[in-house]
């Protein structure tokens, strides 16, 4: 595979104990046409916030230290999609629109997990679209017959049985 290596001092040049800090970046070679592309989502991502418009969907949650997937002096998160895919889904069928999702041309969409799903109504009001009386599918599952989904209404957790049918909006991260 074709890599571009691109190195670059710092915009602000740190010294840290007499030593020049720089930066290393290694991206393979199709992912800038992927972005050109797509044209969704821009590779600056400073001064993103909940409920900005990136990716496909709202940021729906900036992780921080100590969150899975935070890496220092870079912005990542959670993503949500621009609205609901719809009612009516079970746990299964959940799963499955959401893995075939195509918003703004990205193919990583997914059912979010349990405690994803509750940075989601945190910031119901930033991302805007949610059924506020209802219940969402999370892809936590407690077992072969139950799975997590939250009420947007009072934001407690339930077991749902994956027969039932709720409402699902997909996620993914950048």
């Amino acid at each position: 595979m074709k890599t571009l290596i691109l190195s670059a001092l710092l915009n602000t040049s740190k010294r840290l104990a007499g030593v020049m800090l720089f930066a290393s970046l290694v991206v393979p070679a199709a992912l800038p046409q992927a972005y050109a592309a797509e044209g969704a989502e821009s590779s600056s991502t400073a001064g993103t916030r909940v409920g900005d418009s990136h990716g496909g969907g709202k940021v729906a949650y900036i992780y921080r230290s100590g969150d899975r997937g935070y890496v220092a002096g870079q912005v990542h998160g959670l993503i949500a999609a621009k609205e609901d895919l719809g009612y009516g889904y079970t746990w299964n069928k959940a799963i499955k629109v959401c893995r075939d999702y195509r918003g703004a041309g990205f193919s990583d969409w997914r059912l979010p997990t349990k405690e994803e799903l509750t940075k989601l109504y945190v910031s119901r009001f930033s991302i805007g679209g949610f059924k506020e009386r209802h219940y969402y599918w999370s892809s936590t599952e407690s077992d072969n017959n139950d799975a997590w989904d939250q009420s947007f209404r009072t934001g407690e957790h339930n077991l749902g049985y994956k027969l039932d049918n709720n409402y699902v909006r997909p996620v993914r991260t950048f």
